[in-house]
């Protein structure tokens, strides 16, 4: 295969161009400073209020003041005609649980050294950051730390990753229920700081899955990293397929205007935020497809990469990059992410990842 760039300057220069489309878009189109401005009077331009007191520590308070101002943009406007927002977080929020199972798989491999530990700071950078841009650099990180170094997971540990990408669903909860449920504003905006710091509480309910894995025996399944990837996919593969058909067919929202970034869009007035977000969120679920192809690419094209050798052995053994964009272009980039690190863990076989039964 042809020789691809080195990764730091490609993930790299998609991170900068993932910055400059989500962030500096919103400086140029008003909304940054919208958010900015309705985070500091708790009240948005169209009226509603914003929690502003969360720990009484007035620098944590304003940040997550911002937080709740872009969130709550989109899950209180759940009705007509900006229903096509919500539908896309929950396709985003879906899809970055595999990151994130992702980021505590390659923690519990070593957890001594390296800028791949403490899966909870990436987590938090991305939630509040957005992917396009902090997605890239993990990536990035993962190449240069992982491409031919892959140290064998601990059992107890391995076995409690499938119980833990549960968790990683249903910490999504707290942002999302609440605007279906049709909750309050003020129990939306609890919602939205609860599942930010939701990431925290993923190690801790590792390490209580992890003991309780050893107190009773249990055998588990043959490569529990595997399982774990399998239920966070078809959890985004599930809501990308199921929302793409649903809005399509009974809300009428075609699949451009969903997913492809409109800027005409966003206009000033008292939708300036919901408008806005929604466009954040475009060039989010954008930059994770292009990630995950690129990141497929890196893979297979790599010599040494163990996903090389795994792919070859896929029923489209010719075109593993082919069936890698199929899937990301049916079921979304959480799927395909998921196949790959599936097919990855296939690779490296039961020396690193496969737990033995005993």
């Amino acid at each position: 295969m042809m020789a691809l760039p080195n990764p730091a300057y490609t993930f790299r220069a998609i991170s900068a161009l993932g910055f400059c489309a989500q962030w500096v878009v919103m400086m140029i189109n008003g909304m940054l400073i919208t958010m900015l401005q309705a985070a500091w009077r708790g009240v948005s331009l169209s009226g509603a209020p914003i929690k502003t007191t969360w720990t009484r520590i007035w620098p944590i308070d304003y940040v997550l003041s911002v937080l709740v101002a872009f969130f709550a943009a989109i899950d209180t406007v759940v009705g007509f005609p900006n229903i096509g927002s919500f539908l896309l977080l929950v396709d985003l929020i879906l899809a970055l649980t595999v990151c994130g199972v992702m980021t505590l798989v390659e923690d519990r491999r070593d957890r001594k050294t390296g800028p791949l530990r403490y899966p909870a700071f990436w987590q938090l950078m991305w939630n509040f950051c957005g992917a396009a841009s902090v997605m890239p650099l993990y990536m990035h990180l993962f190449f240069e730390k992982r491409s031919n170094r892959n140290p064998r997971i601990e059992a107890n540990q391995a076995q409690a990753l499938p119980f833990t990408a549960v968790w990683s669903v249903i910490t999504t909860l707290p942002l999302l229920l609440p605007a279906i449920l049709g909750a309050t504003d003020t129990q939306i905006q609890n919602g939205v700081v609860i599942w930010f710091f939701a990431p925290l509480s993923v190690g801790i309910f590792q390490e209580l899955a992890s003991s309780l894995v050893a107190s009773v025996s249990y055998k588990g399944t043959r490569n529990p990293v595997i399982a774990s990837y399998s239920i966070v996919g078809y959890a985004s593969a599930i809501a990308h397929i199921g929302i793409t058909v649903w809005a399509n067919l009974f809300l009428g929202i075609p699949w451009s205007r969903m997913y492809v970034p409109n800027h005409n869009i966003v206009e000033q007035g008292p939708n300036i935020m919901a408008d806005g977000a929604f466009l954040f969120l475009q060039y989010g679920h954008m930059f994770i497809s292009l990630c995950v192809l690129v990141f497929g690419a890196y893979m297979v094209n790599s010599a040494s990469s163990p996903a090389a050798k795994s792919v070859a052995g896929e029923p489209w053994a010719n075109k593993p990059l082919l069936k890698l964009t199929a899937i990301t272009a049916i079921a979304g980039p959480g799927a395909g992410l998921a196949w790959l690190l599936c097919t990855r863990e296939t690779a490296v076989g039961s020396e690193n990842t496969t737990v033995k039964q005993s």
